[in-house]
């Protein structure tokens, strides 16, 4: 609101000025600039294309009516600085744009596993730690779920590191198409993967890492999976993970093929 009372005070203060005092002389118009710049520093090009329509069509008319030819060369002059300065800003604009991206393009690809495009380890305690800070303010559970594909070596030795690879892309799109939105996915290493389930108690989560499994499974691979949940698995990110682990082993110990949680 303030801008623009600025502004509308930059456009028509020169206009009365010049048709009350016209012996202030034409000079009054390069106010008219600082109203172009504000309009081109907010909204780029097209608030400077704005700025020298209203101000080419207020001194034209100032012109017409005084009858002085001299004020329409200013509403040239005014005009080309307002689109000078709308280009001037308008690259300024995109310039910081494009380092804002650039930015969030490497922010994001420090915590993307590039095979799989999951997030990965370094990402994983983070999030973890303010899941775990949320679920102790709004007293809400927090689950994570530790999987890790069974016989994974084996199907390597047979088949190839490539195939492998492939092999862990389709689990981490597998394992990403059956959960919700806000999941989050991680490769905590090897054919190893981590999952924060925000708001998911121990039996939705235990459903979950069920259904997991069964998804996998679909495309011919078993795996072991080991389900916590914060409080009664651990207070703290680190108790958590290292219980999913322990949960993890003792699926495989087990006989793999399974999900091992607490409640059985």
């Amino acid at each position: 609101m303030r801008q623009a009372i600025i502004v509308f005070a930059f456009w028509f203060t020169p206009f009365l000025v010049r048709l009350l005092a016209e012996r202030l002389g034409n000079g009054v118009w390069v106010l008219h600039v600082a109203a172009a710049a504000l309009l081109a520093y907010r909204w780029g090009v097209r608030g400077a294309v704005a700025a020298s329509l209203i101000s080419g069509a207020l001194i034209s008319a100032a012109g017409l009516v005084g009858r002085d030819t001299s004020d329409f060369l200013i509403a040239a002059f005014v005009t080309s600085a307002s689109l000078f300065a709308g280009l001037l800003f308008e690259r300024k604009r995109s310039k910081e744009m494009e380092l804002s991206n650039t930015v969030k393009d490497l922010e994001q690809l420090v915590i993307t596993d590039p095979l799989t495009g999951v997030y990965n380890r370094r990402y994983l305690f983070e999030r973890l730690q303010a899941e775990v800070a949320r679920g102790k303010r709004y007293n809400v559970p927090v689950s994570v779920v530790m999987l890790d594909l069974d016989s994974f070596k084996a199907y390597n030795d047979k088949y190839g590191h490539l195939a492998g690879d492939v092999l862990l892309q389709n689990v981490a799109k597998t394992i990403r198409k059956a959960l919700r939105q806000e999941d989050v996915v991680v490769r905590y290493g090897g054919d190893e993967f981590a999952i924060i389930l925000a708001g998911a108690d121990a039996r939705s989560a235990t459903i979950t890492a069920e259904r997991l499994r069964n998804a996998v499974k679909n495309i011919g691979m078993n795996m072991s999976l080991g389900v916590v949940t914060y409080p009664q698995d651990g207070v703290t990110a680190e108790e958590l993970l290292r219980r999913a682990d322990y949960y993890l082993l003792a699926a495989k110990a087990a006989g793999k093929d399974r999900v091992y949680a607490l409640q059985g």
